[in-house]
């Protein structure tokens, strides 16, 4: 005899309504929670990624050892005209981190030189950092004022965001005392294309205003001159951090430019904290090349330097966002373990309800592996039911707090990631759990005597 095992457990599910569905409700919460939480945090991975992708994993930076506040300066601090205290002369804002660089730096670096010791090296660009103060008509603050050479404008632009100007014209045209301001910093500032402010004690035309970067945070914050003389202390914890670099360089939103070249000649008394990026070619090995330059920048008397590739942080990048996935994905998986544990539950007060049907069953010729099919595929069609509810639910949510996160912290260039093994596992494994979760009490259907069973009440 055969029976319609599916047909029978969709009856069973349809007859008791509420509790099936405050059943399907416990998984479809877990499921849920796992693909919100994987499927963002996959997302920022693979934006973090592109992001590295987009600079090439053929790039190797030299970074100050002991970092100048300007990488780690997240954006300007501006305050009204009265309220801001400016510097007495420019080199004030950059306090002991750019003096500690002056001091361990023997010898100033030669890229060129650097480029004959290493043949690997196709491109190299600089830039320069410092934090200064600011100041236009109606505000006053400290802002970070990048120097970027035109090898890194033109060779690794994608450390600077793209370096996409909105108005006016780019570096590669500026002259003298012109700068090109962040989309941010302008705003903040309130300035456009052929106005002036003043970069400590020195005017400037601002010339240019970026795009947008994508990688930018929320809006600048208020800060006063104690905080910034603070700021070389938080600078040392940099170390030469290669991704804190990098991600500070690639939001100019809240940064003034200006060419390298003309930084060197303005400010020779208190140097910048300078960065290095160098392009090597293609299938050298990156190791063998750090190898190399550190050995080209001991001959030059520079032992302020350390060098990493961008393959690295990614790397590094990568395991850290890996581990927080896994973290994410563990607490996610005490709510399908619950939800698990209340199946159970359920299709154990099934087994005890449906006593006397069973035995009807057993009774006209149904056998114990066709009775505890029936109630697995029942818990299994519940756990099915609740994974792809919470699939489609935790994707909508998944959405929702890309949006509200990219607000809060200003980011827009990532969105949820769903791969196929997300989508088919997470409905394949609800369909398991329920089943699992539901194997004790169809064991225990199954193994119930037809006469006892049809005995009971």
């Amino acid at each position: 005899m055969k029976f319609n095992l599916a047909t029978l457990a969709w009856r069973n599910i349809r007859s008791r309504r509420a509790r099936s569905w405050l059943t399907i409700l416990g998984v479809l919460i877990g499921v849920m929670a796992v693909v919100a939480l994987i499927s963002i945090a996959t997302g920022v991975e693979n934006a973090v990624l592109k992001q590295y992708k987009d600079i090439g994993y053929d790039v190797i930076l030299l970074t100050p050892r002991t970092a100048a506040t300007a990488f780690g300066m997240a954006g300007g601090n501006f305050t009204g005209a009265q309220g801001g205290a400016r510097p007495a002369t420019p080199g004030a804002a950059t306090g002991q981190a750019g003096r500690s660089t002056a001091a361990t730096q023997d010898k100033e670096f030669d890229p060129d030189l650097l480029r004959q010791d290493v043949s690997a090296i196709i491109d190299v660009g600089q830039i320069g950092t410092r934090v200064l103060s600011v100041a236009t008509a109606d505000l006053s603050g400290f802002v970070r004022v990048s120097a970027p050479s035109q090898g890194l404008i033109s060779g690794f632009a994608s450390l600077l965001g793209g370096f996409k100007v909105a108005q006016g014209h780019g570096l590669d045209t500026a002259s003298a005392n012109q700068v090109v301001l962040g989309a941010r910093t302008a705003t903040t500032m309130g300035v456009g294309v052929g106005q002036s402010i003043t970069i400590g004690d020195l005017p400037f035309t601002v010339v240019g205003i970026l795009a947008p970067s994508k990688g930018s945070r929320g809006a600048a914050g208020l800060s006063s001159a104690a905080t910034q003389a603070q700021a070389g202390a938080l600078g040392g914890n940099l170390g030469g951090g290669g991704a804190e670099v990098i991600r500070s360089l690639t939001n100019t939103d809240d940064a003034v430019f200006m060419p390298y070249e003309q930084a060197r000649i303005m400010w020779t008394s208190d140097p910048m904290s300078t960065m290095v990026a160098v392009r090597i070619k293609q299938g050298i090995s990156v190791t063998d090349t750090i190898t190399k330059i550190n050995a080209a920048l001991t001959e030059q008397g520079v032992s302020s330097m350390t060098t990493v590739s961008t393959q690295a942080i990614a790397d590094q990048v990568q395991r850290t966002l890996g581990m927080v996935k896994t973290v994410l994905a563990s607490i996610a998986a005490i709510a399908l373990v619950v939800g698990a544990v209340g199946m159970m539950n359920t299709m154990y007060t099934s087994v005890l309800e449906r006593t006397r049907e069973i035995g009807i069953l057993k009774s006209i010729g149904a056998k114990d592996r066709q009775v505890l099919g029936l109630f697995l595929i029942d818990s299994g069609m519940m756990g099915l039911i609740g994974g792809i509810l919470g699939l489609v639910i935790g994707t909508g949510l998944s959405f929702l707090g890309t949006s509200v996160l990219g607000r809060l912290m200003g980011v827009t260039s990532f969105s949820p990631s769903f791969t196929p093994g997300l989508i088919v596992g997470v409905v394949g494994f609800s369909f398991v759990l329920g089943a699992l979760a539901g194997a004790w009490p169809a064991w225990h259907a199954a193994r119930l005597d037809p006469v006892e069973a049809l005995a009971s009440e």
